[in-house]
């Protein structure tokens, strides 16, 4: 059948505007995550030049509870979110996500009390856990294999611009005024949602084939139906193979090829919650206050933020030259580094017993611009490898029968995680002391060199298949993924299959 021929950059063209599109939720959820550290150091009271005439107060544990609360609930988030996605589709459910944090970020703009605030913060955390599904498994499921891991990538980047905003805003207007602001995003997200198609293997499952076809079409450069009848029948074929697969779906779940790498995924997620700025983000003004930064603390964590983006561009441009395995050990390495060096400046020139939840007076010495350079390079490396990596290692290593549970169960973990690293800051900094606790991230960090160097295969450039097969054959210790398949039109197709 003879096609119509388009150019390059009007194929991908659609691609990026979906992505870009998707690229607002995940903003909102970077919004969402780092917003506790512009409220907390003001109504806790370590900022106290920005209290005002605020009502609201909050005690050292209520603290630590409005800056963990929210990750805790992420988890629910994420089995509803699966099993709603697959119901009414992926756009639909990337429309009505957004709900959640509409709500929220008003009830934070006009809250009047603590259990406000929580209510808030229970809400956008439900919020943040469903988005997690449809997203992933939209951007996997609309992309040509030979630009997915480039659009993949930019998922970091779109988080991280969310926390810079926010950071931005916690230093230029009032918190509540910041939370007005968010509400924009996720309005401006279903606008630019529902210009999307949806994705063309779920309308396949669902028996709308005509549906499907103009979907792909117009994710395809707006061609006309036969320039995109071969991939349709590609995916026609793909939809009724999985539905074979799914009859040994428990025997896949618990075969090695499943356990390996969910372990490996899993043990990438521990060691970069419990390593780094994890524990830390929510606290981040304060901790900058405590340690008598020569800059004002907002401002510093707008730097933070900034660095965090670039961390995620660099990883993005480098990932295809370096590979994740050189940069997970290049980026643990630094974080565990930075750590000692930060703690280590405690150590020697802060008073024994300071905490960054005590309320004391601001200081700047000039000192502490060594501290604060050891933070700024903590955020780059962090977000240079291991925190986008693991996400990407998510949609890669795992069997694709068994990904979607695995997957889910893995982001669950993660968000535990991140819940018990925020709330068992203020009892590690009250237990090992400001430099201890720092301290103790460092330690994981070795912790996580020594695993990754050990146990982490380098799956670039590795088909998805290859990478497969390797966990189904080969020693978890064995690191090397034999290249043996060719990677022709036909890996080609099979690579454009969904990633979740």
């Amino acid at each position: 059948m003879k096609t119509n021929q388009v150019s390059r950059f009007r194929t991908i063209l659609p691609q990026i505007l979906a992505c870009v599109a998707k690229s607002l939720i995940l903003m909102d959820i970077g919004m969402s995550i780092v917003f506790p550290s512009i409220v907390i150091p003001i109504l806790q009271g370590t900022d106290p030049e920005k209290r005002g005439k605020e009502s609201i107060q909050f005690t050292d544990v209520q603290a630590s509870w409005f800056g963990s609360l929210a990750f805790v609930c992420q988890p629910i988030g994420c089995i509803v979110s699966g099993w709603v996605t697959e119901r009414i589709g992926r756009k639909r459910a990337m429309i009505f996500v957004n709900i959640p944090h509409i709500a929220a970020w008003l009830m934070l703009h006009f809250a009047t009390s603590v259990a406000e605030m929580y209510t808030a913060a229970v809400i956008l955390g439900l919020g943040v856990g469903f988005m997690e599904t449809p997203v992933i498994s939209y951007i996997g499921e609309i992309c040509q294999p030979s630009i997915r891991g480039i659009l993949t990538a930019t998922t970091g980047v779109a988080a991280t611009l969310g926390y810079s905003i926010v950071y931005l805003l916690g230093s230029v207007t009032t918190w509540r005024n910041a939370a007005l602001v968010c509400f924009a995003t996720p309005i401006l997200t279903i606008l630019a949602i529902l210009f999307l198609p949806d994705s063309p293997i779920w309308l396949i499952s669902r028996h709308r084939e005509e549906e499907a076809l103009r979907s792909l079409q117009w994710l395809r450069g707006w061609v006309p139906r036969q320039n995109v009848q071969e991939e349709f029948q590609q995916l026609r074929n793909f939809h009724s193979t999985r539905k074979d697969e799914k009859r040994n779906f428990t025997k896949d779940l618990w075969s090695k090829g499943t356990l390996k790498p969910f372990f490996i995924v899993t043990m990438y997620f521990v060691f970069t919650q419990m390593s780094g700025l994890a524990g830390m983000r929510p606290y981040l003004v304060q901790i900058f206050h405590t340690y008598q930064v020569p800059v004002d603390p907002n401002w510093a964590t707008f730097i933070v933020g900034l660095l965090k983006l670039s961390g995620n561009v660099f990883c993005m441009i480098s990932v295809k030259f370096l590979g994740k395995r050189k940069i997970t050990l290049i980026s643990a390495s630094g974080v565990a580094l930075s750590c000692f060096s930060v703690g280590l400046y405690a150590y020697l020139n802060l008073p024994p017993g300071l905490s960054s939840f005590d309320q004391h007076p601001r200081v700047e010495n000039p000192q502490g611009i060594y501290p604060l350079i050891g933070f700024f390079v903590l955020s780059f490396l962090t977000s240079f490898g291991i925190a986008p990596l693991p996400w990407v290692l998510l949609s890669e290593i795992l069997p694709f029968r068994s990904r979607g549970l695995t997957s889910g169960i893995s982001a669950a973990i993660n968000y535990i995680l991140v819940f018990l690293a925020a709330k068992t800051y203020l009892n590690l900094e009250r237990g090992l002391s400001l430099h201890g606790v720092i301290w103790f991230y460092a330690s994981v960090g070795i912790v996580a060199v020594i695993f990754h160097f050990f146990l982490l295969p380098e799956t670039e450039d590795r088909s998805l298949e290859e990478i497969e097969q390797h966990f189904s054959t080969q020693k978890i210790t064995n690191l090397h993924i034999k290249k043996h398949i060719k990677h022709s039109t036909c890996m080609e197709k099979d690579e454009s299959l969904p990633l979740a």
